[in-house]
């Protein structure tokens, strides 16, 4: 049952041209990175801006341009 799922088909020929098996795309790379990495980023950011508010220290990215 579960060989059915995992078995690679063949490649096909659509109009005598082969075609690709599946890959990921920029836009799917981008929509990885928009889902796992910018919620780790902007949880880091708030807790250097908490850090900031509460002690008087920056320790976030932004006390290099600031």
């Amino acid at each position: 049952m579960l060989q059915r799922f995992f078995k690679s088909s063949p490649i096909a020929k659509v109009l005598g041209h082969d075609i690709d098996k599946p890959r990921l795309t920029i836009s799917g790379w981008f929509l990885i990175f928009l889902y796992l990495a910018l919620p780790f980023m902007l949880i880091g950011a708030l807790f250097d801006l908490f850090i900031q508010l509460t002690t008087g220290h920056c320790v976030g990215v932004w006390c290099l341009f600031g």
